[in-house]
């Protein structure tokens, strides 16, 4: 019997550290909704949507790095976002949005400027994020 009680919490203390170490910002759903307003977006939020939430990362992350490196493993749009994003201010107006309209505004309205910013912003390439994200194509460079 007590066998089959330690087998039981060691399995679950597993479960808890494996859905911990998947939980993931919200962010891709803010991402999904900012560009889903605005028709000129509609090739982009159309591939978003079609990728997993993994894969949506990928947008401003490089696939399959570390992300809790220094850097998070952003690629170079996930750094021109970051560098115009108030991190600390759009994570507090999240968690206070559950229950407060005003802060999900806040949360919303951050995240947006952060993006609007970096669409203005040139790859090595020469184009633009926006030009590339309105083209329906993943703006950072993986």
């Amino acid at each position: 019997m007590r066998r089959w009680t330690r087998a039981a919490i060691v399995f679950l203390l597993l479960m808890t550290l494996e859905v911990t170490a998947r939980a993931l910002p919200p962010l891709p759903k803010y991402v999904e909704e900012h560009y889903q307003g605005s028709p000129a977006y509609t090739k982009f939020v159309e591939k978003f949507k079609s990728l997993d939430m993994e894969h949506q990362c990928d947008a401003c992350h490089k696939p399959g790095v570390d992300r809790k490196v220094k850097g998070h493993g952003l690629n170079d749009f996930g750094q021109t976002v970051a560098k115009n994003f108030k991190h600390r201010d759009f994570n507090k107006a999240d968690k206070l949005g559950k229950d407060n309209a005003e802060e999900a505004a806040k949360a919303k309205k951050l995240i947006a400027e952060a993006l609007s910013k970096a669409e203005a912003e040139k790859n090595a390439a020469g184009k633009t994020f926006g030009e590339l994200l309105k083209a329906g194509q993943m703006p950072g460079t993986n």
